[in-house]
């Protein structure tokens, strides 16, 4: 802001998008192992069932890895990271622990499900969008000289506004709260559908989201507000009956 006082924006806005690409393709190759300890899979049956699985699903993986996630948690989960020749499947000790063989290759579908429909991509563009929109509603909250004389600063590059740049962007992300919440539940849905669809088994997915609930301690019923605001998933007996429906049919 200093250096550019006029147009920091043309320059700031595709920073901050570029910065949002390279934290979503860093943090799972990179940060992910600053904080866990890996290793190969070690049922070479299993391995070979889930990979075939991966195949079924259009999005093959190279690599099958566990994560010692029980050291923080109970929840049971997998993900897949990376690109290309480098994606893998990731498995928490916890689900390979206590799920059964059906309701853990549900959990590889849902997830598989996720990176067929390209959600992390399609999160990472929206990251970006975010992170260059933000920094133009900035500068238009800078370029109001009564609210920089409200915190003392006496230009866009005093370091006076810094609480005022972090106030702004609470509000953003307060505001944007009700829209990444109801687009993580709907790709949720979707991976769920995409479950159901490679593993034909209602049954094993219903008693995976019931293992899940429990695992995380979900609340059945979340007040109207709080589901909106804060509730990334559908809630487990919305899950747990769009599964039933889907088998009937």
């Amino acid at each position: 802001m200093r250096a550019w006082p006029g147009w920091w924006p043309a320059v700031a806005a595709p920073g901050a998008a570029a910065f949002a690409l390279v934290l979503s393709l860093l943090a799972p190759l990179l940060f992910e192992r600053l904080f866990n300890r890996f290793w190969p899979l070690p049922d070479a049956e299993l391995a070979a069932s889930l990979r075939k699985l991966s195949e079924q699903a259009g999005v093959p993986v190279r690599t099958l890895l566990v994560v010692d996630a029980s050291r923080r948690t109970r929840k049971h989960n997998a993900y897949v990271s990376g690109l290309g020749p480098t994606r893998r499947l990731v498995l928490f000790d916890t689900l390979l622990a206590d799920a059964p063989r059906a309701a853990l290759e549900g959990v590889v579908a849902h997830e598989l499900g996720h990176r067929r429909y390209r959600h992390v991509a399609a999160g990472t563009v929206l990251a970006m969008l975010g992170a260059a929109a933000a920094m133009l509603v900035l500068w238009g909250a800078l370029s109001w000289q009564g609210l920089l004389s409200a915190v003392g600063a006496a230009g866009p590059g005093d370091p006076r506004i810094v609480p005022l740049v972090l106030l702004v962007c609470w509000l953003l992300e307060l505001g944007a709260l009700p829209f990444g919440t109801w687009l993580s539940r709907r790709w949720e849905r979707a991976a769920d559908r995409f479950a159901l669809e490679l593993t034909g088994d209602g049954v094993a997915l219903e008693q995976m989201h019931r293992r899940l609930a429990l695992a995380t301690l979900a609340d059945r019923d979340p007040p109207r507000l709080l589901y909106a605001l804060l509730v990334t998933h559908p809630t487990p007996p919305e899950r747990i009956a769009a599964a039933r429906a889907r088998s009937d049919t």
